[in-house]
């Protein structure tokens, strides 16, 4: 008796198909989740700033993660209150030396007392940038030459009360936050990391 295999091609090659579908499926599956697990998260946070002529800078994370300082970029912009067109042109990396930072918070004496904070020079001395941490620029390191270098007026010179100046560069000048004429104006603080993901940014504004 012969039998009859008119039906197993067809049956063979669906089921080829169904097998080779399942296994690109996977790869595919497989590939895309090592892909997102090869992504590194950016943190995240609140980071705050107050800016004041007489006072100088600080600089606060409101709230979110702790951030690695070894890996953490402040940038300054002048706003649009400043003119149209300056974020750009004036972006200044914020010098991490002329950031003031508590040290030994930690620290107590043998008989259980806390230590006095020491403050010193460089945020390098911090090793993660906390929820409730403030750091601070004081205000001599806020003269535009040293904030500002990269927009600083060529040719100025301080006057007694050090934080006016005179010069012939006063297109330059203008574009100066440490600048008695700029109270009441506003500039953006960035805090990005080294991977060049934005973490916070937010508006200071210029006071007295």
């Amino acid at each position: 008796m012969s039998e009859n295999n008119s039906a197993v091609s067809p049956v063979i090659g669906v089921m080829l198909m169904l097998v080779v579908t399942i296994v690109i499926a996977a790869v595919v599956s497989a590939f895309s989740g090592g892909f997102i697990d090869g992504q590194t998260k950016a943190p995240q946070a609140n980071v705050k700033g107050t800016f004041s002529i007489s006072g100088g800078m600080t600089i606060t994370n409101a709230g979110g993660d702790s951030l690695a300082t070894k890996d953490l970029i402040f940038t300054i912009r002048d706003g649009p209150t400043f003119g149209p067109n300056l974020e750009s042109s004036t972006a200044q990396t914020l010098d991490m030396s002329t950031i003031m930072v508590d040290t030994d918070r930690s620290q107590t004496y043998e008989d259980g007392e806390p230590q006095p904070m020491l403050t010193t020079w460089g945020v390098y001395f911090m090793v993660s940038f906390n929820p409730g941490d403030t750091v601070t620029i004081e205000p001599e390191d806020c003269t535009c030459n040293i904030l500002q270098p990269n927009v600083a007026p060529t040719d100025f010179e301080e006057y007694h009360d050090g934080y006016t100046y005179e010069g012939t560069q006063a297109a330059a000048w203008a574009h100066c936050i440490r600048n008695q004429d700029s109270i009441g104006k506003s500039f953006i603080l960035e805090v990005s990391d080294t991977e060049g993901h934005l973490i916070s940014k937010s508006d200071v504004l210029i006071t007295v």
